[in-house]
């Protein structure tokens, strides 16, 4: 378990070569411990919340200038993690920042465990669980629409429709076990409808939070569209033109790709996951057998599939037999080597190809309009950014509050006993408060932040 009563320091901007570095510093001992090595026109504590001092940080035992740097100081409650916090910019690179670091661990800090601060705001109240995982989000985005989507939650949308949800239940909740002591069993029964019809539109958005989450977590995570097709049809090729780097090593032989290469390209703000992988054919030899072997399982657990086929070349029994592997997934037909003579005319397979020349760099825009319609084909229908989740965790919280909700429903519509439909109320309610970390487990706060990097 982490101790939050430490004073906790790390470089929070990336290690290596840049102009500037910044030093986090967080706990209720940041001010006595900066005081220790930072000397400017005005000392660390008689600095305000929110003010900037330049200066120089000393090494205490030998009073030399370690660097020039800015000093600025957040006191609690009115910084990210909710306690006395203190920035310092030094000069990037790596030997300074590194040197800071230790000077502040000699005057009793510890450096942060991956995603503390952040956690530390979530345990001061400074931002719900939700919140911090969009934070995650908005980091881990890959493209420009990913981090919109991701920035929405931080701003508390997501929070506000899950807490709007769970006042309505208490409510419900309340109604209900007043309603107990009531004798009026036709006022009862009037209100027995009511409250049905309520969590009906209570399910009914929760339904469509859940719904959400594979729009949410593509447009987070990105979709993985795996190019499939028998060796020697131009898979690294295509590979390579899609990304615009050499990445796959090409030659004439056919079975020189073993392994799976994975490279991202925003299509129109979709974070898209390429994977280059073995031809499907009968292996030649050990690692040809591993790299088949390693490619089928790709292709299962791939969202879409680029089916590639050499137009050059008359469609052949190895084609057929990739088609009956593949066909229970979304694909697109793709047929490579376009600028060569073309010896198919048509193809016995579902979709219209899409015509492309790898070698030549042709027909990749009317491949990423096809992949475009592949995402919103795979999206979930009519879903909408306005309201996502984004997390697995999220999507199965909210499953579970609906099946609480379903358990009253059914007792209800069976005119059981209305202490247990407000049970059940109470159960969804708690699922809601787990989602947004008001009831939360230890080991839930270690899998969530400590996917954070160590300054966030």
């Amino acid at each position: 378990m982490i101790e939050n009563r430490d004073t906790i320091c790390a470089i929070s901007t990336p290690v290596g070569r840049g102009a500037i570095s910044l030093i986090r510093i967080s706990g209720k001992d940041s001010v006595s411990i900066v005081r220790e090595i930072f000397t400017g026109a005005k000392r660390v504590e008689e600095m305000e919340g929110g003010s900037i001092v330049h200066g120089w940080i000393i090494d205490p035992d030998t009073e030399e200038r370690i660097d020039e740097v800015l000093v600025s100081v957040f006191r609690e409650p009115h910084s990210y993690t909710g306690e006395d916090l203190i920035e310092i910019s030094t000069h990037g690179g790596i030997v300074i920042p590194r040197e800071v670091l230790k000077l502040l661990a000699k005057q009793g800090s510890r450096l942060a465990f991956p995603g503390e601060f952040t956690r530390r705001a979530f345990l001061n109240d400074k931002m719900s669980l939700l919140e911090a995982e969009a934070l995650l989000n908005v980091v881990e985005a890959k493209t420009e629409r990913g981090a919109r989507l991701a920035e929405a939650n931080l701003e508390g949308r997501l929070r506000r429709e899950i807490e709007g949800i769970k006042d309505t239940l208490l409510n419900i909740k309340t109604l209900l076990e007043a309603t107990l002591d009531f004798e009026d069993r036709e006022r009862l029964e009037i209100r027995r409808e009511d409250i049905v019809n309520e969590m009906n539109r209570l399910r009914e958005r929760l339904d469509a939070l859940v719904l959400s989450y594979k729009g949410g977590k593509i447009l987070i995570q990105g979709i993985d569209i795996a190019i499939v097709g028998k060796p020697n049809v131009g898979k690294s090729s295509l590979f390579n033109t899609i990304l615009k780097e050499d990445r796959a090593i090409v030659t004439a032989l056919p079975g020189t790709t073993r392994d799976v290469l994975e490279g991202m390209v925003d299509i129109d703000g979709y974070p898209v996951r390429f994977m280059d992988m073995a031809g499907i054919r009968s292996p030649l030899n050990e690692p040809e057998r591993k790299g088949i072997q390693r490619a089928r399982q790709m292709i299962d657990s791939a969202d879409g599939i680029l089916f590639l086929m050499d137009i050059s070349e008359p469609l052949s029994t190895a084609d057929r037999k990739i088609y009956e592997t593949i066909y229970r997934k979304p694909f697109i037909p793709v047929m490579n080597k376009s600028d060569l003579a073309h010896k198919i005319d048509s193809i016995p397979f579902p979709g219209n190809p899409v015509l492309v020349s790898a070698k030549e760099h042709t027909g990749i825009n009317d491949l990423n309009k096809a992949v475009k319609e592949l995402i919103l084909h795979i999206l979930p229908y009519d879903f909408s950014e306005d309201m996502v989740c984004t997390t697995e965790r999220q999507a199965d919280g909210i499953k579970r509050a609906i099946e609480s909700i379903d358990n009253g429903l059914g007792i209800l519509h069976n005119n059981g006993d209305l202490e247990l439909t407000a049970f059940d109320c109470g159960e969804a309610i708690d699922r809601l408060k787990g989602l947004t970390g008001e009831i939360t487990e230890e080991e839930v706060l270690d899998r969530i932040f400590s996917k954070f990097c160590i300054g966030k």
